[in-house]
């Protein structure tokens, strides 16, 4: 059977996504399984053993997306399973002309008339992103059990190059080192300098902050390193999650993409709420998903 997964967006969503799909394709080997996502969030899918990845150019218009319904349909898939719930992914499943088209009942979709599309529905326990995947690969293989171990590693080669980059800012990438997550100050999700300092102040470990492509301002406490990761590093963030959690790291963090990825990495990471809905966002590869703080 060929199964095609639709999941372009956004980063924490595709992340939340992965469990339930990488244990269905542990309990059908056999089948064929291609998932179509942004381009910018197919390092993430790197080394899941996928049949294939299709990278999607989300800005560029029409045309991008008469080429990738192209490739859609080159596949000939049997079933096309929309775990994103909007108009965009279930024309993706739509265009691929697959026979069965799957995905959240209406009132669980984020856009529900998209549901016009698509020709099978399922309930999930809720519209959480997660909860949404394991409903949808359940319906291929009944017998999946909801779980969730690390799914995200680094290769070995770019463990050895983060680790470097660590070196480089003092932290011993082979011993426990604290990791604070930066945000835009603008970001309403954002942790406040108080809260970071608290954190910083009260590790018995090396820290150091972490500032990805939309955080060229963000401020770390004072002392504190900044590694930064820049645009098309997707795969340095994966590497710095691995290493953390072969070392015995934890990550403080708002509840952003980046934090989900370190947290799929096995990192042990509590992701803070400000202003965020844990049951509807929150990361269970966290931790912990700690209540709002003012």
């Amino acid at each position: 059977m060929r199964v095609l997964v639709v999941r372009l967006s956004a980063m924490g969503d595709v992340v939340h996504g992965l469990a339930a799909m990488t244990a269905l394709r542990a309990a059908r080997p056999d089948d064929e399984l291609h998932q179509v996502v942004q381009a910018p969030f197919a390092p993430l899918l790197e080394g899941l053993d996928l049949t294939s990845v299709i990278a999607h150019d989300r800005k560029g218009g029409p045309r991008a997306f008469l080429r990738t319904a192209r490739r859609l349909r080159a596949l000939r898939c049997d079933v096309a399973l929309d775990l994103q719930g909007n108009w965009k992914s279930a024309a993706l499943a739509w265009a691929s002309r697959a026979p069965r088209r799957i995905g959240s009942v209406r009132a669980q979709r984020r856009e529900p008339s998209s549901s016009r599309l698509l020709n099978e529905f399922v309930t999930a326990p809720s519209s959480h992103p997660d909860d949404v995947a394991w409903a949808l690969a359940r319906v291929l293989a009944e017998e999946l059990v909801p779980a969730h171990p690390p799914v995200l590693r680094a290769s070995d080669e770019e463990c050895v190059c983060e680790a470097s980059a660590l070196r480089a800012l003092g932290v011993d990438p082979l011993a426990p080192f604290r990791v604070l997550v930066l945000a835009d100050l603008r970001d309403p999700r954002a942790l406040d300098a108080a809260s970071l300092q608290r954190e910083a102040t009260a590790a018995r470990m090396p820290v150091l902050a972490l500032a990805g492509p939309d955080e060229p301002d963000a401020a770390a406490p004072p002392g504190v390193a900044v590694l930064r990761h820049e645009r098309g590093e997707l795969r340095r963030l994966i590497a710095l999650g691995t290493l953390g959690a072969r070392a015995g790291a934890s990550a403080f963090a708002p509840d952003k993409g980046a934090s989900h990825v370190l947290a799929a990495c096995g990192l042990r990471t509590t992701i803070v709420h400000r202003t965020t809905d844990p049951a509807r966002t929150g990361s269970r590869h966290a931790t912990l998903s700690a209540s709002p703080i003012n």
